[in-house]
C-alpha cells in the first residue's frame, strides 16, 4: 500500500468516524418475525459500475454489504433474507416476485452510484411514490427511506444528499415498504477509497440495519401492517 492511499485513508477516516470512534451499542436485541428482504444490486454478467483501472465491481461491493446489513440484522434477533449470495444474475423482476411471493415486510436494494461529474459524492435513499402506489406503502417507504438515511449519516455515510422519489423496478413492483440505497459515488476518488475500504462499508452496513431497526419498531411500520392484514382479511373475504 502506497504512502498516498494510507494518507488518504487516514484523512478520510480521520473526518468520518471521528465523532463516532466509540462504537454506539447496538440496539437491544428483538425477537420479532418480520420478513425482511435485503437485495445486493446487480450479480453474474450484470457488473453495475466497474472499473479495472481501481479494482472494483459494484455487484461485489453490493453483496459485501448486503452480507453485512444480514449480520447486523441477526445480530438484533431478525432473520433477513438476501436475493442473491453469491455472484449470480437475478432478473429484477424475479427479485421482486421473490420478495412478494414470501410476503416480505420490507424489502431494500443496496447499490453504488456513478456520475460523470466526479465531484458528485454522497448517499441518497429513493422509495417508489407512483400513480399505482398505494399510498399507505408510499407513506412507509418514505419513512423507512428517511431512518436508514439518518442512521448511515450517523454511522459515518460522507453525505446526505436525501430522500428522493424513484422509479425502479425492484421498488415499483414490490407490494410492500420498499427501498433503494445508492451508498455513495464510485466515480468520486474520495468516496471510492471509502468505499473500497471494509471498515467504512461496516459503518454504512450497521447504519442501514440500525434504521430498519427504527422503522420496524416504529408507529409506521406498524399502522402499514395493520392496513395489511385488513385488506388480506377483506380479500380472503371477497375470494
Amino acid at each position: 500500500m502506497s504512502n498516498r492511499y494510507t494518507l488518504l485513508t487516514f484523512c478520510i477516516f480521520g473526518m468520518t468516524f471521528g465523532g463516532i470512534a466509540a462504537e454506539s451499542a447496538p440496539p437491544q436485541r428483538v425477537r420479532r418475525n418480520e420478513v425482511i428482504f435485503i437485495d445486493p444490486g446487480h450479480g453474474g454478467k450484470d457488473q453495475g459500475t466497474a472499473s479495472k483501472e481501481f479494482h472494483y465491481e459494484e455487484k461485489s461491493l453490493t453483496l459485501s454489504l448486503a452480507f453485512s446489513v444480514q449480520s447486523y440484522l441477526r445480530r438484533m434477533g431478525y432473520k433477513p433474507v438476501l436475493t442473491r449470495t453469491s455472484d449470480v444474475y437475478v432478473d429484477l423482476g424475479k427479485r421482486a416476485a421473490l420478495a412478494n411471493q414470501n410476503k416480505a415486510d420490507i424489502f431494500v436494494s443496496i447499490h453504488c452510484n456513478y456520475s460523470s461529474n466526479t465531484s458528485a459524492f454522497g448517499t441518497e435513499v429513493y422509495f417508489y411514490n407512483g400513480k399505482n402506489n398505494v399510498a399507505s406503502r408510499s407513506r412507509a417507504s418514505e419513512a423507512l427511506a428517511k431512518n436508514v438515511l439518518n442512521a448511515m449519516q450517523k454511522n459515518g455515510a460522507l453525505k446526505n444528499r436525501g430522500v428522493k422519489n424513484g422509479n425502479f423496478a425492484v421498488i415499483r413492483e414490490t407490494t410492500m415498504p420498499a427501498i433503494l440505497i445508492e451508498t455513495g459515488f464510485l466515480s468520486n476518488s474520495r468516496e471510492r477509497a471509502a468505499l473500497l475500504d471494509a471498515r467504512y462499508r461496516m459503518h454504512i452496513a450497521k447504519g442501514i440495519a440500525e434504521g430498519i431497526h427504527t422503522f420496524l419498531t416504529g408507529p409506521n411500520f406498524e399502522k402499514t401492517s395493520l392496513a395489511n392484514i385488513k385488506a388480506r382479511k377483506l380479500s380472503a373475504k371477497v375470494s
